[in-house]
């Protein structure tokens, strides 16, 4: 005799995949990567049956929008493993573009995933779990040593077996393209100005008045997709930056839906803006060691840290802090817009 349950569970489980082909929403997909590894391999895991619904996914002849997110785990070298998840992204978006050469494809990286850490912790029942746990929240940019030291490793090994390998992912969220009903909405962006090491929303900060307006307004708009474009200003260690950077974005989104929005909203992160504070270099009239300053920023042979260094050197240190209470002010912001850049 079939168990009741069991007929059930199969009638529950047939009407969700009814409902995920049947509807146009998004569709979600994930596909994971081997430690170290760029290229996506079908026997992977989960990879076959994720590829195979992602390919019915794009298989009509509509033109869909498609979202990547690409993520490495925070174990070995930070720029390394940024440029794994880059090229983590460019390995399914060419094999999206290979399937569906309509598809719009807009991609965000994301070098280290400690949130994914940080959601393995708050699920587990670890002894050590509250200790990491203040780790992560003290936002220490020497976190992931002070990881891999905590209870004499036994930590850093759990996390490597148990929870890394989960990051190693990319996950892709195809939807159909918006009608041209949505052709109307109002393009002008929303800025939100950050205090310095803060992802606090704070509308009385450095005129944040008007972004908050443009953002209600974006977020009561008929706009399909809102797109989150986060810079750092240069102080602190890279790693950080990007941590603050996507918690500031987080922030953002979170308000978004607060005032109503309930379209798709990408993160596009951009980096630490050197640009940006060459930029505002020039445009001083009172800095000291202007010159030296722009020498340094324009000096290619420089990597960020030793930039950073050159720049820490000048007038004993006093310049750098000139730099980052003047000339970083405008750098910690992100744009709200409905343009993809």
């Amino acid at each position: 005799m079939i168990n009741r349950r069991f007929i059930m569970l199969f009638f529950l489980v047939s009407f969700l995949a009814g409902l995920s082909i049947n509807l146009n929403a998004s569709e979600v997909f994930q596909v994971g990567f081997r430690v170290g590894v760029s290229t996506i391999d079908s026997s992977y895991k989960y990879n076959s049956r994720a590829i195979a619904r992602m390919c019915d996914a794009l298989s009509g002849d509509s033109e869909t929008v498609v979202s990547i997110t690409s993520y490495s785990s925070p174990d070995g070298n930070f720029a390394r493993n940024r440029q794994l998840a880059k090229l983590r992204a460019a390995s399914v978006k060419d094999f999206i573009s290979c399937f569906n050469n309509k598809a719009s494809v807009y991609t965000v990286v994301v070098a280290e995933d400690w949130d994914g850490v940080r959601r393995y912790l708050e699920r587990s029942s670890l002894e050590w779990k509250d200790e990491a746990l203040a780790i992560l929240s003290s936002n220490d940019g020497d976190r992931k040593a002070l990881l891999q030291d905590l209870w004499v490793g036994e930590a850093w090994e759990d996390l490597m077996k148990n929870c890394f390998p989960s990051l190693r992912r990319v996950v892709v969220s195809v939807s159909a393209k918006a009608s041209d009903n949505h052709s109307a909405v109002e393009s002008s962006d929303a800025a939100i100005v950050f205090s310095s090491g803060s992802s606090a929303l704070l509308p009385s900060f450095a005129d944040n008045s008007a972004g908050f307006a443009n953002l209600k307004r974006l977020a009561q708009s008929s706009a399909p997709t809102l797109y989150i474009y986060v810079k750092a200003s240069p102080e602190g260690d890279e790693a950080s930056n990007q941590a603050l950077s996507l918690r500031r974005a987080g922030r953002i989104k979170a308000k978004l839906v607060s005032l109503g929005y309930n379209g798709e909203v990408v993160t596009v992160y951009q980096g630490e803006d050197w640009e940006g504070l060459a930029s505002n270099v020039r445009e001083s009239s009172d800095l000291p060691d202007k010159d030296a300053v722009l020498d340094i920023l324009s000096n290619s042979s420089l990597d960020r840290a030793a930039r950073k260094r050159a720049l820490q050197k000048l007038s004993y240190g006093n310049t750098w802090l000139r730099l980052m209470k003047e000339e970083m002010t405008n750098l910690r912001k992100t744009v709200i817009s409905t343009e993809k850049y």
